[in-house]
Order: C-alpha cells, then structure tokens, then sequence
C-alpha cells in the first residue's frame, strides 16, 4: 500500500508543467494544467503553457494561460489560435482578469471567488478567527500535532481516502480537484506539500495537500481528507498549523481554492459549494472573483455542462449517485 505514494514506474519526470505553474502560475488554479486530465499545450517556445479537458467540443480550460508576464498576450493568442486549429471551443473557466478576453469580443461572467489570505497578516488573534482560535486550542490540548509527510504514513493515508470517498458521490471528482492517484506523481514534481495531523499513538486523523504557485511564494490548498469519526477539530487545526508553518518560513499568500457561484440544487448536490464556503469564511480570507469566457454569451449554459462533464468523469447521474 505504501506504494500508493512512491512515484510509480514510468512517471513524468520532475519538473515540467508542474513546476512551471509552480514558478509562473498567478492564481491557485494554475497548478492544475499539470493535472493527469488536462492536455498541455506549449507555448511561446516552451516559456509558457496551457492545457484543457475535451468535453463536447469544448477545451475546457482552467484558468489562463501561463507566461511570463512580457510573453502573456503572445501565449494568449497562440492558445486560443491552437484550439481554433484542433476545431475545439475555447472555455476558460475561472481566470483572474477578464480585459484580454472582453477584448477579443468573449462573452465573461462571474462564476466563482477564491479565498486568498495575506500570509504575513496572518493571526488568529481577534474575533474573526475565534472559532478557528478555540479548534487549534482543543486540538493541541487533546494532543493531537501536524506533521510534514513521511513514507510510514502512506497506508493511513490511503485508508482515510477511501473512507472519505464511501461517504460522498460520484467518486473522486477532477479536473481542478486532485485525487489520491496524483499525489505520488505530485510529490517527485517537488510543487506539493503534504500534510496530516496524527495523535500521540500515531493514528493520522486528517491530512491535506497544499500545491506551488507564484514563484513557490504561494500554495493553493488542494486535497482535503479526514476520517469520519476524527477529532472535531483536526482539519481547522490541520489548515492552521500549515497556514501559520508558511507564514513563519517566508510563503506570502496562501489561497483555500475556488468555490463556484450557486447554480442550484442540482449542482449542489455534486459539489457543496454553499458548505464549502461557509466552512472556508471561518479563516476570514479576502475572496476575490474568477471569470467565465467563452466566444459567445448563448454558449455560457453549455459551458457551464462542459465543466461540469470536466469535474465529473464518470457523468453527472454517476456524480448523483452515492458511492458503494
């Protein structure tokens, strides 16, 4: 079972579009061009990248392209002229600055917020972070610690995976959503950090992942997994610790990712957004917009299906469903 979290034979190689989300990437969606259902497209002569998921012939993108700053309109335009070659739509879904796409004649609307906190602000002094405060102060008195990962963990790793997912449908969602299967190949790209939070006899109660991005001076919290009888608050405890860990050793912003705008009952029901962010609120992040684009505005409820098939691998009645 350790395995599970030991680079497989074959992997990618380190490096690659891991770490160059990791260094040019500007919002906490961008590490996920390097995600294992994403096609990668080079661009600027190697210098930047962007990648989409197929679905109905759209190339459902998450975030912006990825440059250096000078090089981001070049990479714009060459990504969007590739996807025009390969006969696919374009969608970018949840890009921080929607001028560049208005200007092209793109149809832009708000689809999500993502919770950044200003590391070096950071405190959980004051009211708005009390029930935060009160978590980590009952969890270190029940002596539970955070600890960086380590190979004996694997298996408890991999078991609280798959008791978190019995409980939830649809099985494990994608796209800008990692699964347990990334992690081993996350961890060799040297652009994750994995976290869990263990009691004095070693039992791991919860355990995250945080991913690079903005030069290593950002991480974006990406997997979340605790146990279903865990201490109630070893995931505040968990996010606290590591947020307050990379405020100490110089991490400037840390992003709780996006959570999309309400789309109904439906949509909730796949993914709990208005839990999502009301579980989030409790760290008092600033949530700042992302932006739909597509060419057209009657195209915007067919994208929006497309992302949803992108989250959803196995199809949305599948996402409905319970797991076994």
């Amino acid at each position: 079972m350790t395995a599970l979290l030991s680079a497989p034979v074959g992997a990618a190689p380190v490096g690659g579009h891991a770490q160059l989300a990791a260094r040019l990437g500007r919002t906490g969606v961008a590490p996920f061009i390097a995600a294992q259902d994403v096609e990668v497209v080079d661009l600027v002569d190697g210098d930047g990248a962007a990648g989409y998921v197929r679905r109905r012939g759209w190339a459902v993108t998450p975030g912006d392209v990825i440059a250096p700053a000078h090089l981001e309109d070049f990479a714009r335009t060459e990504y969007l002229a590739t996807l025009v070659e390969r006969r696919l739509r374009p969608l970018l879904m949840a890009v921080s600055d929607p001028e560049p796409y208005v200007r092209r004649g793109f149809a832009v609307q708000e689809i999500a917020d993502e919770a950044v906190l200003h590391l070096p602000d950071f405190s959980l002094k004051g009211s708005s972070r009390a029930n935060v405060r009160h978590a980590v102060a009952s969890a270190r008195r029940g002596g539970l610690t955070v600890l960086p990962y380590a190979p004996w963990q694997a298996d408890q790793l991999a078991a609280i995976s798959r008791e978190w997912l019995s409980t939830k449908r649809g099985g494990e969602l994608g796209f800008t959503l990692s699964r347990l299967e990334d992690i081993a190949t996350q961890l060799a790209d040297g652009a994750t950090d994995l976290w869990s939070v263990a009691d004095g006899e070693g039992m791991i109660h919860a355990w995250c992942t945080w991913r690079h991005y903005d030069d290593g001076g950002a991480r974006v919290l990406d997997i979340m997994r605790r146990r279903t009888h865990a201490p109630n608050p070893a995931m505040d405890f968990l996010i606290a610790s590591t947020l307050e860990h990379y405020r100490d050793t110089g991490v400037a912003l840390a992003s709780l990712a996006s959570v999309p705008r309400p789309r109904g009952t439906i949509a909730e029901r796949v993914y709990p957004a208005r839990s999502l962010r009301a579980y989030k609120q409790k760290f008092a992040p600033r949530w700042e917009t992302r932006y739909l684009a597509v060419p057209h505005a009657w195209q915007q409820p067919f994208a929006l299906a497309a992302i949803c098939g992108a989250y959803c691998p196995g199809g949305l009645r599948r996402a409905l469903l319970r797991n076994g």
